[in-house]
């Protein structure tokens, strides 16, 4: 361990006259961002999926447990609704990320 004090090591930062000023460069300039119709179909799509997907993975064990048998279609419906949601999701936020990045 060193036995330098720590106004040695740290650099003295510039005073506040001589520190420039950061310049606004909003892309947008005060103007709202446009929503495109398509991100705004894909996220009520997912939001419709996953609540879809929840309400027959909630009735498949709900009927199995009260030991009836449950249709085909309704495990094949929670099976495929969740996880087509979470890409639907996934691929959403990922889209944000790539458009905030690029600015």
């Amino acid at each position: 361990m060193s036995n330098t004090p720590p106004e040695k090591v740290r650099v003295p930062a510039a005073p506040a006259e001589k520190q420039l000023p950061v310049p606004h460069t909003s892309p947008d300039h005060g103007i709202p961002p446009r929503k495109s119709p398509l991100r705004r179909f894909a996220a009520v799509l997912a939001a419709v999926l996953a609540l879809f997907g929840l309400g027959t993975l909630g009735a498949v064990l709900l009927l199995s447990l009260q030991g009836q048998t449950v249709a085909p279609w309704l495990v094949a419906a929670s099976l495929y609704a969740l996880p087509l949601a979470f890409l639907l999701m996934a691929g959403l936020v990922i889209d944000g990320i790539r458009r905030r990045r690029r600015g």
